[in-house]
């Protein structure tokens, strides 16, 4: 199962300026009860974060927004990814080809449509 988690906050200097909403986004593989969360650090830089349910019930107390994407993805290349944002290594993990997703905000609204 797969969630995509949104953040409203962010210490970087570029997604405050471009992005209105949020700020950050990140996929989530669940297997389990164990949960690992993708987090696109920069570009060729992608850490894997081994979580509880419990971490993800903290996370959300503080602006954490998550989606479950119930269609297919691929996570074989996910770090190893050439993604240079966010948004563009969870589109790739995703399979979402729309080239007009560019921010997290855009990304949410194709999700929750």
């Amino acid at each position: 199962m797969l969630y995509i988690g949104f953040s409203t906050k962010t210490h970087k200097i570029l997604p405050h300026i471009v992005c209105k909403h949020f700020r950050h986004c990140a996929p989530v593989k669940i297997n389990n009860n164990n949960c690992v969360l993708y987090q696109f650090v920069r570009m060729n830089k992608i850490v894997k974060i081994n979580l509880s349910m419990k971490d993800l019930n903290i996370l959300k107390h503080y602006d954490w927004k998550f989606i479950k994407y119930v269609h297919k993805f691929d996570d074989s290349g996910a770090l190893n990814s050439k993604s240079i944002t966010c948004v563009q290594f969870t589109k790739k993990l995703c399979g979402i080809k729309n080239k007009n997703i560019l921010t997290p905000d855009d990304l949410y609204k194709y999700l929750t449509k």
